[in-house]
């Protein structure tokens, strides 16, 4: 009794310094990432690492990290009880939305409670390998070595301040390291049962770390050799201008020099409430300079609109029929409309007017006597426009000579642009039928040309470097900018006409209700694309950056209006009656398709606790099947191998079975066992001798030149004997 009292103090001691390690872990994570309820995260901790000092059953203690896992995540992100009818709805919502978008290899777009849900679970098992590595092993030292690591790095590279911290996991890894070196000792010496004798050692050890800590944190130190090495760094790789620092991510009107790193700030800056996914556009740039981009010098009008009615802009928009609203609610007030693609009118109270720049063609908001006005919140109406991939195709680039000066502007190239920027546009664009394939074979580029995309590692342009020119030859790293820009400039270098599009991505989607999801956009999701003009059909978006998915929908009619065209030109073939049993039959087969999409997701959110039900049944079939597998699986095989002709080619493979099999109960081979040695202690174990037997056979099977004729009838006798004993 007074071991295991003994055993279960020590024990407690350990975990009490790792939560508080743990603790110097979330800390710098929880800053960094702006993110709240630190003390529900210690919660977490301090449950996981109290079921495993209580020795607590693994299922029982599993279920109590569910339990709460679920909780936490009803109690963040749903405004309902946790023991409500809003609960499991909201709970398969959640679950239904981010395994689509998983899936679908969105993985950008998961929403925070599954951010949340992954990041407990990586608590979870780290707690796990922790408590490995304290009671098997009895060595923490890796875990104590990476914390130091890993809060030196933040410290070096963020703006976290380590200094405090590092010292508390030195003391407490410091501390940490000699108890479990001390138990090493007493177990290698067997002398558990002298527990005094134990602390007679460890006491003075914990009072030598924390003597020499409290004298070396007030002595005077001396200033650091090299103060900060990022700018050491950055200048070593060649990043020019890292003098300037590290810009800071969001909307900004001054693009006229791009490159550089930059920081995350995920300050809320919208919530747009909608029934379809959009980005979000302010207003495009039409000159590069080959630093950046500005505004060319001309005449351009202004158009002046009042809440309510019709906004016309260069973009195509969809049926009148298929119009939509977007409530949008502003957190951080802008003078300007954040538009979307489709848009026909914006309302507001109040009566302001919209003012639109015919250059940029960004929408001012304004008081009737021209003052500026903020708004908090208006509706936009759009109806999302409908691209038809025939007229898209039938886009010649012969087409692109014929366009009025107008488009100038869209086709200018700075005189220092690199002749091998052209080049690579005619290499990227050659053979391509239409405009259209034109522009899609440049968006395309860069997803399989080594391009990568990074926020933190991006180079600014040294003096008389081209912009685009360094990122498509010298770095390919870099974020939206890099990657749109280039894509201007490649389409302009091949005479098509193309702009620069500021403002935000689609954002981060939340509940959905009544059909309409919630995005949040924040200054994170600030973002750059491309518009390119079609000839025949007009502007359309396009999105060159890697990990981001465009929002245009197109209408893949070719092989419809095809094969109308074979009908008519073969009016003698026509057969009423067939044809319309062939299409009676396809939309029986898309009602039937949406019928199992649709309905059996309707039936399912109707019979709840059915689903569950089956959810659990399945888990626990699962758990059984697992538990079970020395039993079922040989069973299986078994049957399988008694159908398969005796040859040498299935003796091979069901010794290799065998071996399997032997494993699983616990008879594995050792590090340079002969077959033969092994197959002895096998025939001890089992009490047979039908292993020695297989063996022998195999062995000259394997190493044997002459083929000597067996029995192979008795071998899968022997055979199965041997699996039938490992089941029993």
């Amino acid at each position: 009794m007074k071991k295991s009292l003994g055993d279960f103090i020590e024990l407690a001691i350990a975990y009490v310094i790792i939560f508080l390690i743990l603790r110097e872990w979330l800390i710098p994570v929880m800053e960094l990432t702006n993110t709240g309820v630190f003390h529900l995260f210690l919660v977490f901790i301090g449950l996981s690492l109290a079921l495993n000092l209580f020795q607590v059953h693994p299922l029982l203690s599993g279920l109590v990290k569910f339990g709460y896992i679920t909780w936490f995540i009803v109690f963040m992100y749903s405004k309902s009880p946790l023991f409500s009818g809003e609960t499991l709805p909201f709970l398969m919502h959640e679950w239904k939305w981010n395994m689509t978008t998983i899936l679908s290899g969105d993985f950008g777009h998961v929403s925070d409670s599954f951010r949340t849900v992954l990041f407990l679970a990586l608590i979870w098992m780290l707690i796990y390998l922790i408590h490995h590595w304290i009671t098997v092993r009895k060595n923490i030292f890796y875990f104590f070595a990476l914390t130091v690591f890993f809060i030196a790095t933040l410290d070096t590279f963020s703006d976290y301040d380590g200094k405090v911290a590092i010292v508390k996991v030195i003391v407490l890894g410091l501390i940490m390291t000699g108890l479990l070196f001390v138990k090493r000792l007493w177990l290698q010496t067997d002398a558990s049962g002298n527990v005094i004798e134990k602390w007679k050692l460890v006491i003075p050890m914990i009072v030598s770390v924390m003597l020499v800590s409290v004298v070396a944190f007030f002595l005077p130190k001396v200033g650091p050799t090299w103060a900060d090495p990022v700018p050491f760094i950055k200048g070593i790789a060649g990043q020019g201008d890292v003098g300037t620092g590290e810009k800071t991510v969001g909307y900004s009107e001054d693009d006229s020099r791009l490159g550089g790193p930059f920081k995350g700030d995920n300050t809320l800056i919208f919530t747009a409430t909608s029934r379809d996914r959009h980005y979000w556009r302010i207003d495009t740039k039409d000159t590069y300079t080959s630093k950046g981009w500005i505004l060319s010098e001309g005449n351009f009008g202004k158009n002046v609109y009042q809440t309510n009615t019709p906004i016309q802009t260069s973009l195509q928009v969809g049926s009148p029929k298929n119009e939509r609203k977007i409530q949008m609610d502003i957190a951080v007030p802008m003078p300007f409309i954040i538009q979307t693609y489709g848009m026909t009118s914006v309302s507001a109270q109040d009566s302001p007017l919209f003012i639109q720049d015919e250059q940029t063609e960004k929408i001012a908001i304004e008081q009737q006597n021209g003052d500026s006005k903020l708004l908090s919140n208006y509706t936009v109406s759009y109806s999302n426009p409908v691209y038809s991939m025939e007229q898209l195709q039938l886009s010649k680039p012969s087409e692109l000579k014929t366009l009025d000066s107008s488009f100038n502007r869209f086709l200018q190239l700075p005189n220092t642009l690199p002749q091998r920027v052209e080049n690579l546009a005619k290499e990227i664009t050659q053979n391509k039928a239409s405009v259209y394939d034109q522009i899609k074979a440049v968006e395309k580029y860069f997803s399989s040309h080594g391009f990568r995309y990074d926020k933190k590692e991006v180079a600014t342009p040294a003096e008389g470097q081209d912009y685009v020119d360094q990122f498509l030859f010298d770095t390919k790293v870099g974020y939206c900018d890099n990657f749109s820009t280039s894509m201007v400039v490649l389409l302009r270098s091949v005479g098509i006409p193309a702009r620069w599009v500021k403002g935000f991505a689609p954002g981060n989607p939340g509940r959905m209700t009544d059909g309409l999801r919630e995005y949040r956009i924040t200054n994170d999701n600030a973002h750059s694309w491309v518009e390119a003009y079609v000839p025949g059909t007009g502007w359309m978006e396009f999105e060159p950056t890697i990990g981001f998915m465009g929002n245009v929908n197109i209408d893949y009619d070719i092989e419809q209006d095809t094969a109308q065209q074979e009908q008519v030109l073969q009016p003698e073939k026509k057969q009423v009656q067939p044809k319309k049993e062939e299409q009676a039959s396809k939309k029986e087969t898309a009602s039937s398709t949406s019928f199992s999409l649709d309905t059996v997701w309707t039936w399912v959110k109707k019979h709840t606790y059915v689903w569950i039900a089956l959810v659990i049944l399945m888990i626990i079939t699962g758990v059984a099947l697992f538990m079970q597998r020395k039993t079922w699986i040989p069973k299986m095989q078994v049957r399988a191998f008694r159908k398969k002709e005796a040859d040498w080619t299935n003796f091979d493979a069901s010794y290799h079975i065998l071996m399997k099999q032997l494993s699983r109960i616990g008879l594995r081979r050792k590090d340079g066992e002969t077959l033969r040695v092994f197959a002895t202690r096998v025939d001890a174990s089992l009490e047979t001798e039908e292993m020695q037997k297989l063996t022998t056979v195999y062995e000259q099977h394997i190493y044997g030149k002459d083929k000597q004729e067996v029995d192979f009838v008795k071998l899968k006798e022997s055979w199965e004997y041997l699996i039938n004993r490992t089941i029993s």
